[in-house]
């Protein structure tokens, strides 16, 4: 019986340490254009990395940036705008303070996708005039896909 036991205990904490490992492999991007580093999963391919946009993804996390042009907008004022346009519905905001940034956050989901719920982040670089907005979506009902999209969301870093 305690035989038993210690197996079960021992596969699970095996299976627990992969799933670990599995989730920190993670490749470090800067998005020089705007002076952010972030990470993404080394399962995202990068479909567009340009002055104007940056995309990567993969079949249960994605992560998308733009600037915004609007410098006199606030981090709210930017992600408000950025969901009306997607016709998002909000579920949870708050902000957002992380890697040298003041932001926003809201949490969304689409009727058009169902199956996937967003981030809307609005980023504010509080020495310049450096402002984005990264919309991080997610498989539905999958926990790896969440943690995934969790720590892209805490690892926008300004650059030096």
């Amino acid at each position: 019986m305690k035989a038993n036991l210690l197996n079960k205990m021992m596969v699970v904490a095996l299976f627990l340490f992969v799933a670990g490992v599995a989730n920190a492999q993670t490749i470090k991007y800067t998005w020089k254009d705007y002076g952010v580093a972030f990470s993404i999963p080394t399962t995202h391919e990068v479909k567009n990395s340009s002055g104007s946009e940056f995309t990567s993804g993969d079949n249960t996390t994605w992560l998308h940036m733009e600037p915004f042009k609007d410098y006199s907008e606030t981090a709210k004022g930017m992600v408000d705008k950025i969901v009306r346009k997607e016709g998002y519905q909000v579920s949870g905001e708050g902000e957002y303070h992380s890697g040298g940034y003041d932001g926003y956050w809201a949490r969304c989901s689409a009727t058009t996708h169902p199956d996937w719920l967003y981030w809307v982040i609005g980023f504010i670089d509080p020495a310049s005039d450096t402002n984005f907005y990264a919309t991080i979506w997610w498989k539905k009902g999958n926990s790896n896909a969440y943690n995934i999209a969790y720590n892209i969301s805490y690892s926008f870093k300004k650059m030096p």
